[in-house]
């Protein structure tokens, strides 16, 4: 068996990545914090490799704790792969230095950073006895080496982010199984992300009238097309080469 959990599983790029990999016949557990429809038709569709799992990612408890639940209803010792992809994030809140809603930060600094390295910390740890091949993808962004006024909380938490990744696959170097940790940029994806991008106040954001133009010109990747891409690079051998990637390069 081969398993693969994902964050943010409920719409958007994380719902499409669990449709790829049940296609592909895969075993996937869907967190994400409330039940969606469109996991339920998975579900339907999937009944015999798709186990859902509610948590609020901006719960560092529950962060940890939908891994570890996901690893306890998993047949580990039948695994051959265990995959984690950290995909829940947020863009909010858009907004300059000296305009930031407090608990808008702190949400997405949980969600962005601290749940990923939560989370990674706990499939680690749960499976450092595994023969079980790990692999963790956390999904990043360009914003991470790219600095956009309005979006400084959101460039921080993705900067963070690679340099984790980074670190944690360093840290795995040597070891008798080491996991194999990559940071990727998925290009810019159709999602709600966008749509809040382009609702947000341009004082705040200058860059919005070109991500305006990128809806209006048809030039969003769907995120079908985008999760197709990155479950095909996940599970070829090139995976875990480059610690941060960007699809688009690849």
């Amino acid at each position: 068996m081969h398993a693969f959990i994902v964050t943010g599983a409920s719409r958007g790029l994380g719902h499409a990545l669990c449709e790829a990999l049940l296609g592909d016949r895969y075993f996937v557990v869907g967190i994400a914090r409330r039940a969606s429809k469109g996991l339920a038709e998975l579900a339907a569709r999937y009944p015999d490799n798709l186990l859902a799992i509610d948590a609020d990612l901006a719960d560092g408890q529950q962060a940890a704790g939908a891994i570890h639940a996901a690893l306890q209803q998993l047949p580990l010792p039948d695994c051959a792969s265990i995959t984690l992809i950290n995909n829940a994030g947020v863009v909010t809140p858009i907004a300059q230095a000296g305009h930031y809603p407090a608990d808008q930060l702190r949400q997405a600094i949980a969600i962005n950073l601290t749940a990923p390295m939560l989370a990674s910390d706990a499939l680690l740890s749960a499976t450092a006895s595994l023969p079980a091949r790990r692999r963790i993808l956390n999904i990043s962004s360009g914003a991470a080496i790219k600095a956009y006024p309005g979006w400084s909380v959101y460039c921080a938490a993705k900067a963070g982010l690679d340099h984790f990744s980074r670190a944690a696959a360093a840290e795995q170097q040597g070891k008798s199984n080491p996991a194999q940790i990559v940071a990727l940029y998925p290009g810019v994806v159709d999602t709600e992300m966008q749509d809040k991008i382009r609702d947000s106040d341009e004082a705040q954001f200058p860059q919005k009238p070109r991500f305006d133009a990128l809806k209006s010109d048809g030039a969003l990747s769907s995120p079908a097309v985008a999760a197709r891409h990155i479950v095909d690079y996940l599970v070829s051998p090139d995976f875990g080469r480059e610690t941060v990637v960007d699809i688009r390069e690849l």
